[in-house]
């Protein structure tokens, strides 16, 4: 169980973090690390799992988790007699003993429970006696692997006929005998061993257990009669809720339940009991339900998870973080099919969401509290957003929007900029999902199970990113400071970059960097080649008048696109390519290192383009990648591909400089000298790989050739 969960988490940081300059080796320890086997995960687990860990477990697992068949067990309870035990209080004298013996044997451990069903079966009435004597010798951690090994083998030998039967049986076991609890039972259902997608018997199992089990049902009406509170610390009458719902039902841990109840001496006796301040079953089930909650999406029964939402999600009020576990699962989840649907979106929201201490947009306000979903995303409403999110960098956010918002250590998020960024995600991400509805019955029918149809799913997922009308809207917008909200500044075009790399890449960041080459390629100031400069001549030095006979070229054209934003703004001289270099450097900044693969794919699809025809573009292409070579220095393959390109791209640009030749060159191409010489020494990556970056060298012109050879060669 904890492994499982360590797993997930895992995943999701890598998901939404990356594994920033962590080689792949400490990931695999890390998992490896887990659990002494490797965990086993169905195909609809596995298909939301960053690749790095998804391919981990597809090298390390062999087979799924095998159940045990009925006939199996039969033949156990017959060769081994003993077991009339369990349901018949007049058993031999000894029987009690060999039991506890035989499941001493931690081998043995996980058929104990699924003996005990198969005589339930036979007579529901367990002496208890016997039962707690052998479950007494289980150790506590292994209760929920020995309770998945029972609950796999109920789902599969029924079918959904069988529910009315097994239903009953399962909630005595749960409820009234305490043999198994009742969270282990949910979460056995949901650990992502066996793919739900269309498992009618399992699914049903776990709306039983959640939604239809009449003790489960009378708990969670308690619970909810008694009001309990988030914010327990602040409730006056915590303390006399938690008695009153402990009076009617009492928490017992040593399986002793039903001794107690029916006043029946208990041997062994338990050990002395703590007062519980805070416990119950509903507290214990809420991780549980956190975990359950990304297994029911990649289930894809959109009827079910909507009704555990409805129905269990006052529960989150119990939730440390409710907002962040929202933007967690949308974030990972959001490409999901399942949540491609206005009514689940609205019952996640309404569950996780608590209206009165997060501040939303009218719009994203009106869908929660009222389902109303008929607008699209403008222009003002990026506008807004993106000024929220500058307000919240500067420092300029003004006094709380809500009034009735606890103490700043109290809040789930007391950092400001962190809590907006949060909001604007998850409004974002709903909203992503809501313009994906269209198009997500059809998806609901293909179920991808193998790689290559993960990653077939995954290229479609970007193209469907590209064509999302918010991303455009959002570029468009930090293009183009003139519809900046005042007062306007290099701030709006920071936020973006930071926003651009809290949502998944695929959304913002990726479609951002692939915009340069529109850039480089369309923007005529990029076109245009700078002015010639000659190398010192001492000949030419000698001559009288040298420098009165030189004729001056015009002024450096493209200065502006490499100045800084701020100043391009004071002098009246902001341009598009120097905006998007400002914009494109924020999200280098904030980004990982599939932003910089992104980048990289660009630069060598600009290459291959053959369009490259001026320095200034050459230039411009090393300005992008000056920010981020501290960083590049520790993935050397990638760095290698980057420096290579920009050679051939720098070799495709000469034919097009008429001024180059073996006494001139031009400002541009002398900067790009400059960039290899403090690339070399600054950032150097080591003669091996700048051997590897010796054929491109070669196809530059004899004098260029030269000196960037004396460069790699110091």
């Amino acid at each position: 169980m904890l492994a499982r969960n360590a797993a997930v988490v895992i995943a999701r940081i890598v998901a939404m973090r990356g594994l920033g300059d962590a080689p792949g080796l400490v990931l695999e320890d890390c998992l490896a690390s887990l659990a002494p086997q490797s965990l086993s995960w169905a195909p609809a687990v596995l298909r939301f799992l960053p690749r790095q860990v998804r391919a981990y477990y597809a090298r390390t697992t062999a087979n799924s988790e095998s159940v045990v068949a009925p006939a199996d067990v039969r033949r156990l309870i017959e060769a081994r007699p003993e077991h009339r035990a369990l349901i018949d209080a007049s058993a031999p004298p000894g029987s009690e003993m060999a039991l506890a013996a035989l499941y001493a044997d931690a081998r043995h451990r996980p058929l104990f429970l699924l003996a005990l069903w198969e005589l339930l079966l036979e007579n529901p009435r367990p002496v208890l006696s016997v039962v707690r004597r052998v479950l007494l010798g289980f150790p506590p951690s292994q209760m929920s692997a020995c309770t998945a090994a029972l609950v796999d083998y109920i789902a599969a030998s029924i079918d959904t006929t069988d529910l009315s039967i097994v239903g009953p049986l399962l909630d005595s076991l749960m409820f009234t005998f305490r043999i198994v609890q009742h969270e282990h039972v949910v979460f056995s259902l949901v650990r992502g061993a066996h793919d739900l997608r269309g498992d009618k018997a399992r699914l049903g199992l776990v709306r039983h257990v959640l939604l239809e089990s009449v003790e489960f049902v009378a708990r969670l009406g308690e619970w909810q009669r008694l009001d309990f509170q988030g914010r327990y610390w602040a409730d006056d009458g915590q303390w006399r809720k938690q008695e009153e719902y402990l009076a009617r039902f009492p928490e017992y841990f040593e399986y002793e339940a039903q001794l107690v109840a029916e006043g029946v001496a208990v041997d062994p006796p338990p050990a002395l009991p703590l007062p519980i301040y805070y416990e119950t079953a509903m507290v214990r089930l809420l991780p549980v339900l956190e975990y359950a909650l990304g297994r029911l999406i990649e289930a894809e029964d959109r009827s079910l998870l909507c009704d555990v939402l409805d129905r269990l999600g006052i529960l989150y009020r119990l939730h440390q973080v409710p907002l962040t576990t929202l933007m967690n699962t949308l974030f990972v989840f959001f490409d999901a099919p399942a949540l491609h649907n206005s009514t689940v979106m609205r019952s996640l929201a309404l569950s996780l969401l608590d209206m009165t201490q997060q501040s939303f947009t009218p719009e994203f306000t009106r869908f929660v509290t009222t389902g109303d979903d008929q607008w699209s995303v403008d222009a003002g409403y990026v506008c807004r957003m993106l000024a929220r999110i500058s307000r919240a960098i500067t420092r300029h956010l003004g006094r709380p929007e809500k009034d009735a918002l606890p103490e700043s250590h109290y809040r789930e998020i007391p950092n400001p900029i962190l809590l907006v960024l949060t909001e604007c995600v998850v409004e974002l991400l709903t909203w992503w999902c809501l313009h994906q509805a269209p198009a997500s019955e059809a998806r609901l029918l293909a179920r991808p199970e193998t790689e290559a149809e993960f990653r077939a799913e995954e290229a479609a997922r970007t193209r469907r990113a590209v064509a999302w009308p918010v991303s455009r809207l959002w570029l468009d917008i930090a293009m183009d400071p003139a519809s900046h909200p005042p007062p306007s500044g290099a701030t709006y075009i920071h936020s973006t970059g930071l926003l651009a790399n809290v949502l998944p890449d695929e959304l913002m960041a990726f479609p951002f960097v692939q915009h340069l080459t529109a850039i480089v390629l369309e923007e005529p100031v990029l076109k245009t080649i700078s002015r010639s400069k000659r190398y010192f001549s001492f000949v030419e030095f000698a001559l009288p008048a040298t420098y009165a006979q030189r004729t001056h070229s015009p002024l450096f054209a493209a200065t502006a696109v490499f100045n800084s934003y701020e100043q391009n703004r004071a002098r009246q001289m902001v341009n598009r390519p120097n905006t998007y270099l400002t914009l494109l450097h924020s999200i280098l900044h904030y980004g990982g290192i599939g932003t910089f693969n992104t980048l990289a794919e660009v630069i060598r699809g600009l290459v291959a383009s053959g369009q490259l025809c001026s320095d200034i573009q050459l230039l411009y292409l090393c300005a992008t990648v000056g920010p981020i070579l501290y960083r590049l220095k520790d993935h050397e393959p990638l760095y290698v591909q980057i420096l290579g390109d920009l050679v051939s791209a720098m070799a495709q640009v000469c034919p097009h400089i008429e001024a180059l030749d073996i006494n001139t060159s031009t400002d541009a191409v002398e900067q790009v000298m400059d960039f290899f010489c403090f690339v070399k020494d600054q950032f150097d990556p080591g003669r091996p790989a700048w051997r590897s970056i010796a054929p491109h060298i070669s196809a530059l012109p004899s004098l260029l050739r030269y000196q960037l050879q004396s460069i790699v060669d110091q």
